[in-house]
């Protein structure tokens, strides 16, 4: 499964199958609070990669934020999504973004490539830009996709060279997703120098 799940055209038979059940049908719950209290990031241009049918790239575009999509399966033709591998994204857009959004990606790679994956996002991040990631499902569970997120990856994997804002597990969650999300924001360092990692540190995104 981890080279099926490497391939577009395995993710494009997805959705021409009705098989994605990853789908909500709208935008993220936990997603649409964040835009409303306060952690929600100042507006500027924002990447979602993998972003599918676009229900949260929609809902950022309407709240103001300059958002772009990137999904190298399915391009919805009313919304700016790109069909671009998302392992791409940081050497196409270097420092090209102040925030990327990831919803549902991360756990779709195969846990393999989850460490170029994050290094990626980071490269597409300005310095001072966030990356937000709603992390889904943090378990242990046999295959995928979705693949078993462990929650240390948020240091190991995410978090190098990262200053955490916030760390949460999302009172709203949809039910079948409750308590096996995390909604994690880092933050790229303004000076350049290297961030001192996850830590039980919490604060506001600063503009």
């Amino acid at each position: 499964m981890g080279h099926e799940v490497s391939d577009s055209a395995y993710w494009a038979g997805r959705y021409r199958s009705g098989k994605d059940g990853w789908d909500l049908g709208g935008p993220c719950p936990v997603l649409v609070e964040l835009l409303e209290g306060p952690f929600a990031p100042p507006r500027g241009r924002f990447a979602f990669p993998g972003c599918g049918r676009g229900h949260d790239l929609r809902h950022w575009i309407e709240r103001g934020y300059e958002a772009v999509g990137f999904d190298f399966a399915h391009q919805p033709d009313d919304l700016p999504v790109e069909p671009l591998d998302v392992l791409e994204l940081g050497a196409c857009y270097p420092e090209g973004f102040d925030g990327v959004v990831d919803y549902t990606c991360y756990c779709a790679l195969h846990p393999s490539r989850r460490t170029d994956y994050a290094a990626s996002l980071r490269g597409a991040l300005r310095p001072g830009g966030l990356l937000i990631a709603l992390l889904f499902p943090v378990e242990a569970r046999e295959g995928g996709p979705p693949f078993g997120i462990d929650e240390g990856e948020i240091e190991t994997v995410l978090g190098p060279g990262m200053d955490l804002l916030h760390l949460e597990t999302p009172p709203n969650s949809v039910r079948p997703r409750l308590g096996r999300e995390r909604l994690v924001i880092l933050q790229k360092p303004r000076s350049g120098r290297p961030g001192p990692g996850p830590d039980s540190g919490r604060g506001a995104p600063s503009g």
